[in-house]
């Protein structure tokens, strides 16, 4: 989990991208930024994935992560002046190669993430939630040291240890919220929508479920691995949706 800023500074950051009439929720946009983490990371350990690192992006130049090689709309768009306030993330959000075209009045202008996030309050929330990610790493001066944890299973062992009974693929409970996660982050590359070019169609008929737990969270060629994101149970729901009689991406 990542060290947050003292609450005193949150509330304040919260309060100065807040805009009239809708209020931000720093919790619920953590739970947005799940969404992105195929792509993008933030914090003290963050680094660039296929998208930048999003450290200090708030009030930021576009395009100004160290380190990270950026697409000709977006530097050209950057060379314009474009900084990322609230307006204009929350825009560039809710349609990234629509904004470009519209801020460079190009109608060429591509953006290299497809993702939209359609929902303002959802835009407002998770953008608090980056601004109150505190970026620098470093215990406090005098820090006690913590006790040393438990060895933990490598991915290989986690995914070896699954098993799934038909109980469990069949329970509506886990069917629903596999669904809810379905539809949050893996329609977009695997959705009828997607097809042709993001990804292969999915045939859940051909496959165990041990193996589509297995790609889900060890991740597969160009496909992430989603264990970084969402936990070994949340995974196993996935799964009782893909396995479902009535799955239909």
């Amino acid at each position: 989990m990542f060290k947050k800023l003292p609450l005193l500074s949150v509330l304040a950051i919260a309060f100065m991208l807040s805009s009239p009439g809708q209020s931000q929720d720093i919790a619920a946009g953590e739970a947005v930024f799940k969404k992105c983490m195929a792509c993008h990371r933030v914090g003290p350990d963050a680094k660039h994935r296929s998208g930048p690192i999003l450290n200090n992006v708030v009030g930021r130049a576009a395009a100004s992560a160290d380190g990270y090689k950026y697409k000709k709309s977006i530097v050209a768009a950057r060379d314009k002046g474009l900084i990322w306030d609230e307006a204009n993330l929350q825009a560039y959000l809710g349609n990234p190669t629509e904004f470009l075209r519209e801020y460079l009045d190009d109608p060429k202008a591509r953006s290299a993430m497809s993702f939209k996030l359609i929902k303002e309050q959802e835009q407002s929330d998770v953008i608090a939630y980056i601004a109150s990610v505190e970026t620098e790493a470093a215990a406090a001066d005098g820090a006690e040291a913590t006790e040393p944890t438990e060895p933990v299973l490598s991915i290989d062992e986690i995914v070896a240890a699954q098993s799934f009974t038909d109980e469990y693929i069949n329970d509506p409970v886990n069917i629903s919220a596999g669904k809810e996660i379905w539809f949050a982050q893996c329609t977009h590359c695997h959705g009828f929508k997607a097809y042709p070019g993001k990804a292969p169609k999915l045939k859940p008929a051909k496959y165990e479920p041990e193996f589509v737990f297995k790609r889900v969270y060890k991740g597969f060629k160009k496909m992430p691995a989603w264990n970084e994101v969402y936990s070994v149970d949340e995974v196993r729901q996935v799964v009782a949706y893909i396995k479902a009689p009535g799955f239909a991406p």
